[in-house]
């Protein structure tokens, strides 16, 4: 007789959790490398320029001339690529500091990044920073050679390289030609093989590549931005737990209310950019967005809110981010938020209840309607209401209306 089987119990269900993969290393993304890699084999340009002959005894600073030759060459690679970063750091972010530091965004310069409160600048500058300073470091190793000369006449140091036997090939006075190239050469193949193995695409590179195909269309002519665009670029900047991420949502009822935040604001910017065609007035950017996740505005428990931010940016151009500001002031005075908002009405049409069998009406909740709809106020935008704003609003009442994202959701 054999047993029946048995129900398998709580523990005994396979985790939910992400199963860590070890062995893919296909994460990496750099031109900066595939320029080094270049200059690797350029190395061997200055080398038969300044080789020394043999038996020959040159002075030290010139024998040692293609090792300080070729640091150079890698270190003006290092500098063309974090210019080259910089001016897009610079593009990308100067409108988003501007609104933060209260000036006209020709005047922003790298000061106001190291000033800003804006956690996604926090973020970009701070790789920015740490990964060119090991660059430098790394390429500086190609000099040692004439800085391990200059220890070694030091009163601190001269005793250490006394200690060595006359003619040892340790002291700098001996070392080969192409001792200072291949020590920085194998710290730069040492720094790419941990880069390889370890490094990720920050969050300005994913940022950088999006932008490139879904504004600048570079060859990607007919790319649009979608809701999971731009929530995998917010993902990666709440990956460092400096905001809110809507990970624990997924596989929840909240999820659908929470990928409505990132739906509209993809239907604005594709709006925007011109992406699609529509008669709505919409101004929705990149640097509104990156002003709101980088200022904690874009909150997974409260998609109602993060809503009203985001219209209140959207609805009155280039003073979007001023008016948000002056709301946002208030509110951190003690004032209720729909207070707030009365002086800024928002452009959202109401929305036509549609009863359906079985089905609840679709409409916003009640806290949604006093947040954003104002009887008597005019719209901030003359165009009438397109079909495609009514398909989203009604789209986003049937979202909201499931009991868990109700009880996240502030009246």
């Amino acid at each position: 007789m054999t047993d029946s089987p048995e129900k398998h119990t709580e523990k005994e269900k396979p985790s939910l959790q992400n199963v860590e993969i070890s062995g893919r290393f296909d994460q990496y993304r750099s031109s900066y490398w595939a320029a080094m890699l270049a200059a690797f084999g350029l190395r061997y340009l200055p080398k038969m320029a300044f080789r020394v002959p043999e038996g020959k005894s040159p002075t030290f600073g010139n024998k040692h001339i293609y090792s300080a030759v070729s640091g150079a060459m890698f270190e003006a690679v290092t500098a063309f690529f974090a210019f080259s970063t910089y001016k897009d750091m610079r593009n990308i972010f100067a409108e988003s500091l501007s609104w933060e530091m209260h000036k006209p965004k020709e005047d922003v310069g790298f000061f106001d990044f190291l000033r800003s409160k804006n956690t996604v600048v926090q973020q970009t500058v701070s790789n920015y920073l740490w990964y060119n300073g090991k660059r430098l470091a790394v390429n500086s190793l190609f000099f040692l050679p004439y800085v391990a000369k200059g220890l070694a006449n030091t009163k601190l140091f001269a005793p250490l390289f006394n200690l060595l036997k006359p003619g040892s090939k340790l002291h700098p006075e001996n070392w080969h030609w192409e001792t200072g190239a291949e020590i920085g050469l194998t710290a730069n193949a040492v720094n790419l093989l941990g880069d390889v193995l370890n490094r990720r695409m920050t969050p300005f590179e994913a940022l950088q590549a999006a932008i490139d195909r879904k504004i600048n269309h570079a060859d990607h002519a007919s790319d649009k931005w979608t809701a999971e665009d731009l929530f995998d670029i917010y993902e990666r900047h709440a990956a460092n737990g400096k905001i809110g991420s809507f990970l624990a949502h997924r596989g929840t009822p909240q999820w659908d209310a929470s990928m409505a935040i990132f739906e509209r604001m993809a239907e604005l910017m594709n709006e925007t950019y011109g992406n699609v065609h529509s008669t709505n007035d919409s101004d929705f950017g990149i640097p509104k967005f990156i002003y709101l996740v980088g200022h904690n505005l874009i909150q997974p428990n409260n998609p109602e809110q993060t809503l009203a931010y985001i219209e209140l940016a959207n609805a009155y151009g280039n003073e979007g981010i001023p008016n948000l500001q002056k709301v946002l002031e208030q509110v951190k005075q003690g004032t209720d938020l729909n207070t707030a908002l009365q002086a800024y009405p928002l452009a959202l049409p109401a929305v036509e209840t549609v009863a359906e069998p079985e089905k609840a009406p679709r409409r916003f909740s009640d806290s949604m309607q006093k947040t954003l709809i104002h009887p008597t106020a005019k719209p901030a935008m003359a165009d009438p209401c397109s079909l495609g704003e009514r398909n989203f609003v009604e789209r986003l009442g049937d979202k909201m209306q499931s009991p868990a994202a109700a009880m996240n959701m502030p009246a």
